[in-house]
């Protein structure tokens, strides 16, 4: 396999003479100094040779184009595309490795993130007829994401995780939390007003207004937990506290919701979550799914 150059932050600026020089001198594959840089990557400080003309002017293009769709935002987009020449004019592309800051893909806001994918299969031929890029199977992907306290609060605004939300804690609550709140039936919703995360080192603060689905009034709800990753697939709650206030230091312990399971599904899966000073790292891998 053929190592080739990283391409440049996503930016119209600089002349042709410009990107003449820095296409032809060689460099190693650092993406970002200040991107996260502990995914399980073995090979990622090879020596990166000139870049190819099909990585270039061909392929690099296509998924930077391909990448922008598929978000609403983002900002100094890096792209390392490698592999060999007969691999990619068949459509195959060994590894490619992507950082971006500032992204905002459906109503999710990252501050950071990089990507690792691996085997990845795309429609070659049609982008030689300059079709759109499309994956063409299933790509595991090594992710490491970051998020800042004002993230997370902004994403609980979007429908993808406020729904999320609002499930878990409904099964929170019918568990033991506060099962008075919960309609038995399933039948009518709670409603979540005024949604906010505290991020702390160590532990995570949700606080909301629930509109319960039996009583009809406005309840503060303030939970205070550590999460823990295991096996993957699950978050469990590490010693919960149900508090008065947002800022309280001490609250009721929820012996019975220790370990309570969030489950994250089949395509997701958690090898490390971080809770520092406001701010929440993630690492793992996803499955991206070719739309259909």
């Amino acid at each position: 396999m053929t190592n080739f150059q990283p391409q440049g932050p996503d930016t119209d600026s600089g002349t042709a003479e410009t990107r003449s020089r820095q296409a032809n001198e060689a460099a190693s594959p650092r993406l970002d100094a200040q991107a996260p840089s502990r995914l399980p990557d073995p090979d990622r400080n090879l020596p990166v040779p000139i870049q190819s003309h099909v990585i270039s002017t061909i392929l690099t293009p296509a998924l930077r184009l391909w990448l922008r769709s598929q978000v609403e935002q983002v900002e100094d987009l890096h792209l390392l595309i490698e592999g060999g020449d007969r691999q990619l004019l068949k459509g195959l592309v060994p590894r490619v490795t992507i950082s971006a800051k500032n992204v905002l893909y459906k109503g999710l806001y990252l501050s950071r993130i990089t990507l690792v994918g691996r085997g990845i299969k795309v429609n070659f031929g049609q982008i030689l007829r300059r079709k759109p890029l499309r994956l063409e199977r299933t790509i595991p992907v090594q992710a490491e994401v970051q998020l800042t306290q004002e993230d997370l609060n902004d994403s609980l605004q979007s429908p993808l995780l406020s729904v999320a939300v609002i499930d878990f804690l409904v099964d929170l609550l019918r568990a033991g939390a506060a099962p008075d709140l919960v309609d038995p039936s399933g039948k009518k919703a709670i409603v979540l007003d005024n949604l906010r995360a505290k991020i702390a080192p160590g532990v995570l603060t949700l606080r909301a207004d629930l509109i319960s689905a039996t009583q009809g009034t406005a309840t503060p709800f303030v939970l205070r937990t550590g999460l823990r990753a295991v096996n993957g697939r699950q978050l469990l709650l590490q010693n919960p506290e149900w508090l008065p206030t947002p800022n309280a230091k001490r609250g009721l312990a929820l012996h019975d919701l220790d370990e309570f399971p969030l489950d994250l599904g089949s395509d997701v899966e958690i090898q490390e979550l971080l809770l520092g000073d406001r701010v929440l790292t993630c690492r793992g891998k996803i499955n991206v799914v070719p739309e259909s």
